[in-house]
């Protein structure tokens, strides 16, 4: 196992060290591409995104499928499962 040292045993100084001179290894790697800094990313969602028509309700019982048996909605499945 790696030894390392204890807090105690760190040379003073250290973390001011690290905020004065920020060496590659503590800089940001954050990417400055053009694409990553447009106002809407993939990741954040805007009011846009939930604007939708919703499922599909049939507005009367006569768009609706007929009514089916147990049995008749058995053998259904038993047909698109094999």
């Amino acid at each position: 196992m790696p030894v390392h040292p204890s807090e105690e045993e760190a040379p003073a100084g250290i973390y001011e060290k690290i905020a004065k001179d920020p060496s590659s290894t503590t800089e940001s790697t954050a990417s400055d591409h053009e694409n990553h800094e447009n106002e809407h990313t993939p990741g954040k969602a805007s009011a846009q995104d939930h604007q939708s028509k919703g499922p599909a309700i049939p507005m009367n019982m006569s768009d609706m499928p007929p009514k089916a048996s147990k049995e008749e909605l058995k053998a259904r499945s038993e047909e698109l499962n094999n």
